[in-house]
């Protein structure tokens, strides 16, 4: 077992007591009385309680003390039957690259750790499972509730596209292969309910719940669900045909129907989803070919029936603030990448994240002083999940919660309060992990 990693038992010891036996010898009934000797017998040790396996990691219901890894407690039996949405899991495995210059190349850290934690909205971080180092795992999807988590077996600083998804037993750290799904789909989409939306994004996509998949023949991939989870958005990734599908289509997550919006208008569009309301109707915005000029549409709840909306854009203007309304919030609030000013918006992606409400666009700023950049990976009841990257290492990221309604930060995955990852390579932008993957549950 590494040196630097000690393990700890929390929990309770149950001692023995052993009574001394007084064995007393009878005397002929003449004979004078006298002490007789007693006899000790020695007290058995302790069984020697069993905290790692053979490979010196901790077993389930211990917590692997490192000084690369943010504090954690053991998470009781029955935790994960009590998470709502919100819970999160995250992995760590931190480690450092190593670094070619001119003068050589400068080694570097190799991973030696690797834990998933069960994360609650609050901070409160129990946990699972310490994983073998040297089989990196990223957390796609899970659902509160459920002692399984779907995962990528791949590097996180450089994770292969065709690297297959397994299912994670979250209870004894067993990895084993898709029942229903091939190697090649990965879960694009979870869903409140155990619902998932798979793709491959090259020619299929199914929709799968209660382990029973509905396929569809074309490169559908996820693109945002509605408020409630009810629906679901996708866009294909080949190329449509503007007569035949205009490329974007709303999936009913209760019965896998799918409906191609251009089912819905006579003319030949093209759309992308652009905000989903309160109702579970999405605004979607269209490219008329015919026009050359982009429309924006109001697409009911699941899709029944599509109306313009003449009143409003979905094009940011040429100067000014603006927030793509990627996440909805609450109702008339939405979230996403956040741009000052038309300049901003012509440099490629957008640092900054920012909420849109129905009065205006206003930044939000992740409270860490070494933050550079910030991303939105989730909207759940009201309150955003936050991923943000260290300003001198991109690769360096750290999860958080921001609730709108009371401006109030959470920071639910640290980094690494020591190691290689704070150490002189990591500072100086070489790639580095401490937190690998986090996925909350909707």
């Amino acid at each position: 077992m590494n040196g630097a990693i000690a393990r700890r038992r929390v929990g309770w010891l149950a001692g023995a007591v052993l009574a001394l036996v007084v064995l007393t010898a009878c005397s002929k009934a003449d004979a004078d009385p006298s002490p007789s000797p007693s006899i000790s017998l020695p007290s058995p040790s302790p069984a020697p309680t069993v905290t790692v396996d053979a490979g010196g990691r901790a077993l389930p219901g211990f917590v692997t003390v490192s000084h690369e890894l943010p504090a954690a407690q053991p998470a009781p039996e029955g935790l994960l039957g009590q998470t709502g949405p919100g819970w999160s899991l995250q992995t760590y495995r931190p480690q450092v690259d190593e670094v070619s210059t001119v003068t050589g190349v400068l080694p570097g850290f190799g991973a030696t750790v690797q834990v998933v934690y069960l994360v609650s909205p609050e901070g409160q971080r129990y946990q699972l499972l310490e994983l073998d180092p040297s089989l990196p795992v990223m957390i796609a999807s899970w659902t509160a509730g459920e002692t399984v988590a779907y995962v990528r077996q791949c590097e996180p600083l450089a994770c292969d596209p065709a690297a297959p998804t397994r299912s994670l037993d979250l209870l004894t750290g067993a990895l084993a292969p898709l029942d229903a799904m091939s190697d090649t789909m990965h879960v694009g989409a979870t869903l409140p309910g155990s619902i998932r939306w798979w793709q491959d994004g090259v020619g299929t996509a199914a929709i799968e719940s209660g382990g029973t998949p509905r396929t569809f023949g074309h490169a559908w991939v996820a693109a945002s669900a509605s408020p409630d989870g009810d629906y679901l958005a996708v866009v294909r990734a080949d190329s449509p045909r503007p007569f035949t599908s205009a490329g974007l289509a709303i999936v009913d997550s209760a019965t896998g129907a799918l409906t191609d919006i251009s089912t819905l208008w006579d003319e030949p569009l093209t759309c992308t989803p652009f905000r989903w309301r309160a109702d579970d109707a999405l605004d979607v915005s269209c490219y008329d070919a015919t026009r050359n000029t982009w429309r924006l549409f109001a697409v009911g709840p699941g899709a029944h029936e599509m109306k313009e909306n003449m009143s409003a854009t979905a094009t940011p203007p040429d100067d000014g603030p603006w927030v793509e309304p990627d996440f909805f919030v609450t109702d008339g609030v939405w979230a996403g990448p956040y741009t000052e000013d038309g300049d901003a918006r012509r440099l490629p992606g957008a640092r900054h994240i920012g909420l849109a409400r129905n009065a205006g666009f206003e930044p939000i700023t992740v409270p860490d002083a070494g933050a550079g950049s910030a991303r939105i990976v989730a909207s759940v009841g009201g309150v955003l999940y936050v991923e943000a990257q260290q300003v001198n290492n991109p690769s360096l990221v750290t999860a958080w919660t921001y609730a709108p309604d009371s401006a109030t930060w959470t920071e639910l995955g640290p980094l690494p309060s020591g190691g290689p990852t704070r150490g002189l390579l990591a500072s100086q932008g070489s790639p580095a992990s401490g937190m690998t993957s986090w996925a909350v549950a909707p």
